[in-house]
């Protein structure tokens, strides 16, 4: 993987989404300062900011595909981290009105701007990288967006109730303006640019079907579709009990939650690394079926020990846990995308991926927050963990009659 640096065009896109993945981090942890400051130790409000960082991603990934397609995806990139840095400046503001509509105002734009920047970097990849290095590229990104991702968060927890959340949406929107830097002088192919032109959609809506038909009818990136869905959908449900269940047990808004998604960072590097590194050697669906019977065995030690044993240091362990078992699912699913379907759909298929995902992330979300405030949180987050086991003893006996 480290060869792929060499490549001038390649090195900066990464150490763009470096920069810009901080930034994603930050923006988490500085909204949940903000929420928690407005309706402390209530799931359901923080179920509620969520669930609008993911509407924007439902309801235009499909439009915001077909116009990656259409645009320069440089510069696509470029305008989208620039409205980005001046959108994070403005919640710590906004959540001072006393509506709370003009708060998830400003969150539904920073989010939707972000639509049309994942999609484009997605896309972009297979323009810088190798043919025949697409599985470690995609390892790579994963891996070393993990760097920065751990690295903001953990000082990120600090940061925000340190200096407060106003000083910190300046650090933050610094982030996003050193990504549009780094992206800046990337030179892509002349063919790349010029086939983007050739090809440009003129029916926007005949773009999507296009999009979404040719995902649903490919098996593999069908069956991808499902899985991510399953994925997203114990994630988003764990995000929000996981986070009151923290903030409460261990007793403080950000800083334990700096320490666990460090931890978490930790094992996505971890698992982003090594499955690039011996990982591609191996079945896919083994590696998925590995990857989700991990997940729900962290869960369980999660609850354990925040509840239990009310220890950092064990529930930092299954942080650590969840993330390599997270990080090979994503690497998969954008690999055979990549191998699957050709370059001028790419950011369509990415983004229709999306729709499925962001489902399946703002319904588990809703539900586990209105659940999470009648039932025992640690008991739903063991059966989240069941479901993700049960999965994937399910996977791993479909793969072996497969053989």
């Amino acid at each position: 993987m480290r060869s792929l640096l060499s490549h001038r065009n390649f090195r900066l896109l990464w150490l763009g989404q470096i920069c810009s993945q901080s930034g994603d981090r930050l923006t988490q942890i500085l909204l949940v300062a903000l929420v928690a400051g407005r309706s402390s130790g209530s799931t359901l409000g923080l179920a509620k900011v969520l669930v609008v960082t993911s509407l924007p991603a439902l309801l235009l990934n499909p439009i915001a595909g077909v116009f990656v397609d259409r645009w320069d995806r440089k510069w696509t990139m470029i305008f989208c981290d620039l409205i980005r840095a001046g959108a994070i400046l403005s919640l710590p503001w906004l959540i001072r009105f006393p509506s709370e509509v003009t708060f998830y105002l400003g969150v539904f734009v920073l989010f939707a701007v972000g639509s049309f920047f994942m999609p484009a970097r997605l896309a972009m990849i297979p323009d810088l990288a190798p043919a025949d290095r697409l599985a470690q590229a995609n390892a790579l990104f994963t891996a070393s967006g993990m760097i920065g991702s751990t690295l903001i968060l953990i000082v990120g927890a600090f940061l925000v109730e340190w200096i407060g959340p106003l000083k910190s949406s300046w650090v933050n929107a610094a982030n996003y303006m050193a990504s549009a830097l780094f992206i800046l002088p990337i030179l892509l192919k002349k063919e790349s640019r010029r086939r983007a032109r050739k090809e440009s959609p003129q029916k926007i809506f005949s773009e999507i079907a296009e999009g979404i038909q040719q995902l649903w009818r490919h098996e593999g990136t069908r069956r991808v579709a499902a899985l991510l869905g399953f994925l997203m959908a114990g994630a988003g449900a764990s995000v929000v009990v996981a986070t009151v269940l923290t903030q409460q047990a261990l007793g403080s808004v950000t800083k334990d939650l700096g320490f666990l998604s460090f931890w978490l960072g930790i094992g996505m590097l971890a698992g982003s690394t090594a499955y690039g590194r011996w990982g591609t050697r191996i079945r896919r669906r083994t590696v998925l079926a590995a990857a989700f019977c991990l997940c729900g065995a962290a869960l369980w030690i999660f609850v354990e020990a925040v509840l239990g044993l009310k220890s950092r240091v064990g529930a930092s362990i299954a942080a650590a846990f969840l993330g390599i078992g997270i990080a090979p699912v994503g690497i998969v699913a954008n690999t055979l995308v990549h191998e699957a379907h050709p370059e001028r759909l790419h950011g369509r298929i990415f983004s229709s991926l999306g729709v499925v995902i962001n489902l399946a992330w703002i319904g588990s979300m809703l539900s586990a927050g209105w659940l999470a405030d009648r039932w025992n949180r640690g008991f739903l987050l063991c059966a989240i963990g069941a479901a993700f086991v049960l999965g994937g003893m399910i996977l791993l006996c479909y793969t072996k009659k497969q053989r």
